[in-house]
């Protein structure tokens, strides 16, 4: 849904990693495992996202393991030689302790380190029944480690998705009521709750051809995410948007592109097979940062051909 602005709020593209952005759209049964792939700044970051789908038709449920990682991180802390202006510990002049690379001080090149940080997800999917109305439900927990820091973290989110004629509509509560991080320090990181309405729309332009174009998009709403590059904002409040086209022939060949609520441009390309589906994704970053572009590789294998070729050996 990256390639799509993840605007895909109302609009299942028969993926299991769908059910991360709308926990509600879960309605039809996939068959096979999701490997995904991403690679940020130029490298820097990667990260891996695993899916699989369990139970029958009445009662399914998404499963995604999530892991990211970043590894040579630099801590520059203990470099400085914080002296003063007289080179010498403990005289107190003029310069010395206050954490500035003042006239006469200088760095340690020794004394620098290197750390790593990596991240463990895992996000669950299911329906439940809420006055009759069938209601996403998204368990998340997270943990986060940091050099010699630990956290962990819970969330849950609740998704609707109801379709009126051809068009589908899609509603979110992230974070609900609140979610947070606990860290072995003590710290507590608390996150409040966010939300996020979108649409779908399939077109048909061409009656005697099979291509189909999904447009799609979304507004997502926070109370603690207002910046200066919001679309609205009201204090802490703040509204993004977001919007994507997918063009599909035959559900075989799918391209894709869109904005995403960082006004990042993204785009990629879908193809499907009988057993196996291969999907690319690529989001552009902001026109005044200086770093490099983000990429997003992801296949999926069928479950059943997985066992066929296991059972022939």
């Amino acid at each position: 849904t990256a390639s799509l602005g993840s605007a895909a709020i109302a609009y299942n593209i028969n993926t299991i990693q769908s059910t991360i952005i709308n926990p509600s759209l879960i309605n039809k049964r996939i068959k096979n495992i999701s490997i995904t792939h991403q690679s940020r700044y130029g490298g820097m970051v990667n990260s891996d996202l695993l899916g699989i789908q369990l139970g029958k038709n009445d009662q399914l449920i998404n499963l995604n393991f999530i892991y990211q990682g970043i590894t040579n991180l630099p801590d520059t802390r203990d470099m400085l030689i914080d002296w003063g202006l007289d080179g010498i510990f403990g005289t107190n002049d003029y310069g010395e302790g206050n954490g500035i690379i003042d006239e006469g001080e200088r760095l340690d090149a020794s004394k620098l380190r290197f750390f790593s940080q990596y991240q463990f997800g895992f996000h669950s999917a299911f329906f439940i029944r809420f006055f009759d109305l069938p209601i996403g439900i998204g368990i998340k927990t997270i943990s986060y480690i940091i050099d010699d820091n630990s956290a962990l973290g819970m969330g849950l989110d609740i998704g609707y998705n109801k379709t009126f004629n051809k068009s589908s509509f899609g509603f979110v509560i992230k974070n609900f009521p609140s979610s947070g991080l606990i860290w072995n320090t003590g710290t507590i990181e608390g996150t409040t709750p966010s939300f996020s309405l979108g649409i779908h729309h399939p077109m048909k332009p061409f009656k005697q051809h099979s291509i189909i174009i999904h447009a799609v998009g979304s507004i997502e709403g926070s109370f603690s995410n207002a910046n200066l590059e919001s679309d609205f904002k009201s204090g802490i409040f703040s509204l993004d948007g977001s919007f994507g086209f997918e063009g599909s022939y035959n559900d075989k060949i799918m391209i894709r592109f869109g904005k995403n609520t960082v006004n990042n441009l993204t785009g990629g390309i879908g193809l499907q097979w009988e057993v196996m589906g291969l999907d690319y994704c690529f989001l552009s970053t902001s026109n005044n940062i200086d770093i490099k572009n983000h990429h997003l590789i992801s296949l999926k294998l069928s479950i059943d051909w997985i066992i066929s070729k296991f059972l022939k050996k």
